[in-house]
């Protein structure tokens, strides 16, 4: 609004809402955005990269290298992997013994993570080691281990301690783990690892990783206090593995 004033001068006035209409915008631009920092979604989760349970068994197709899954919602970790296509690596989960999926009855056992949790965690991935889990075992594990001979287990299994890390005494990397050696069923060596009991972890894990296929490795974890039930957890996983998978020829 303009006015004549001394000289024939104009004056605009000023509304008198403009300044506390800036003040309110302002503020609640301000509040929006400190809603969105401490309660909105994070980029990781924008992006599936959080993990989430899913309800849903609708099955979804994914590839990793030359294998080709068909895997049910409800045993994916991350929303990423929700969706069909190729991936680098897919993270999957479920319960031992009975190797179900989540469902919200069972939810403190996918999202706990206890030191007797029954969840079992497997990543299937891309090779990226030009060597097998023999030769990992041969060239990489023992070369570390205190006593080449090991110690029997009332498991069937060798146990192996290694070497502390020093400077002057290079380790592989694997202080505070335990090597423990058996045998598959076709009489192959494969290697178990878990976190010592001791260890400064309050929920000590085991795992095993092979190549299941001349492209892919498979990873899978379980808690410590399972390792006595070693042969029926390894032969579940290369199960449901195998009921997974997808055929290309059939498709």
């Amino acid at each position: 609004m303009t006015t004549g004033g001394l000289g024939g001068e104009e004056v605009r006035e000023e509304s008198s809402w403009r300044y506390p209409l800036s003040i309110f915008v302002a503020t609640l631009i301000l509040c929006a955005v400190f809603l969105y920092y401490y309660v909105g979604p994070s980029i990781d989760e924008l992006g599936g990269n959080e993990p989430s349970p899913a309800i849903s068994e609708e099955r979804i197709r994914l590839t990793v290298g030359d294998l080709e899954l068909s895997v049910p919602a409800n045993y994916t970790v991350y929303p990423r992997d929700r969706r069909d296509g190729r991936r680098r690596e897919v993270y999957l989960y479920a319960l031992w013994s009975t190797f179900s999926g989540y469902a919200p009855a069972r939810r403190e056992e996918f999202v706990g993570d206890g030191p007797r949790s029954r969840r079992i965690d497997m990543t299937i991935a891309e090779r990226s080691s030009a060597f097998s889990e023999a030769e990992r075992i041969e060239k990489l594990y023992m070369p570390g281990v205190k006593d080449p001979r090991g110690e029997q287990t009332v498991h069937q299994l060798l146990r192996f301690e290694f070497r502390e890390r020093s400077e002057d005494v290079p380790t592989n990397g694997y202080a505070e783990n335990e090597l423990y050696i058996g045998e598959t069923p076709d009489g192959e060596q494969f290697a178990i690892f878990c976190v010592e009991a001791q260890a400064s972890v309050s929920s000590p894990h085991c795992w095993r990783e092979f190549e299941i296929t001349d492209e892919v490795t498979l990873t899978y974890k379980f808690k410590r206090p399972y390792l006595p039930e070693w042969r029926a957890i390894d032969a579940q996983v290369g199960k449901f593995i195998a009921a997974m998978s997808v055929d290309p020829a059939a498709s």
